[in-house]
């Protein structure tokens, strides 16, 4: 069955309230599958960071995309196996960035850290030239890879709760140094799963993630059973913002106290 895009859009935004836009995201093959209209790093003079392009998609609530040399993200150049580097080899560039840069200790760290990300090697592989980033409900993207929805850790949780609802078992998840765009992106193609991922220093930085930020990201396939398990917990009394159980007697200080006890009720 076909999802309604605009009917998904409504009911993230009424039930969860978050306060940027839930996002699609297509990976492309030639950047003629980007539909005219749709604006581009390039169209500006300059390149961007895969977070800076989530980050104008949702709060500007419009479409963009990337090819190869719109990115200037050298992490995210090489997470995603784009560009040329020659007779150099991409998992040792990768690794020493990873110390280079601060994130890892040294390389037999980062080598470890490495092998335990599943998209960069043999068939769990993505191969892309592009992607495009743009509000589910635009209508720019008809058969997005992954839905990706932004908020605080309460509305996270809400969306961990749902998708478990419906599916049972548990949502697992990886807290990286960096490079938060393979979780929200990569992640849920190659894995088949919902995952949360906390922003990294650099989507912090440059794609402006708020302290209180997380990100819910999940393959297109899983949207129904998400909606579904929103609206049914909501329904049996799970909901954000959480309501406080307010029936109980409370308690004062003395001096409340001292004055309610002068005070005559039939």
């Amino acid at each position: 069955m076909a999802i309604d895009f605009k009917e998904a859009s409504d009911i993230l935004l009424r039930y969860l309230k978050v306060k940027t836009r839930p996002l699609s995201i297509k990976f492309i093959q030639n950047s003629s599958e980007i539909p005219e209209g749709v604006l581009r790093p390039g169209t500006a003079g300059t390149k961007m960071a895969l977070c800076q392009v989530n980050t104008i998609a949702r709060k500007w609530n419009m479409a963009m995309a990337v090819t190869p040399e719109e990115v200037n993200c050298a992490a995210a150049l090489l997470a995603f196996g784009w560009g040329d580097l020659g007779d150099l080899d991409r998992q040792e560039e990768l690794v020493n960035f990873m110390v280079s840069a601060g994130y890892i200790k040294d390389t037999e760290k980062a080598k470890s850290s490495l092998a335990t990300q599943p998209y960069f090697n043999g068939e769990k592989k993505l191969s892309s030239r592009g992607l495009i980033v743009a509000p589910i409900d635009a209508g720019i993207i008809a058969d997005p890879d992954v839905i990706l929805i932004y908020g605080n850790p309460a509305q996270i949780a809400r969306l961990a709760q749902s998708m478990i609802y419906s599916e049972g078992g548990v949502i697992e998840s990886r807290a990286h140094a960096g490079v938060s765009c393979i979780g929200e992106m990569i992640e849920p193609v190659v894995s088949g799963k919902a995952v949360y991922v906390v922003p990294g220093r650099g989507e912090r930085q440059i794609g402006m993630a708020a302290d209180d930020e997380m990100a819910f990201a999940l393959p297109t396939a899983k949207l129904q059973d998400l909606l579904a398990g929103l609206m049914e917990t909501d329904e049996k009394g799970t909901r954000y913002p959480i309501q406080p159980f307010l029936f109980f007697e409370p308690r004062y200080n003395k001096a409340v106290s001292k004055l309610i006890k002068k005070i005559k009720l039939s």
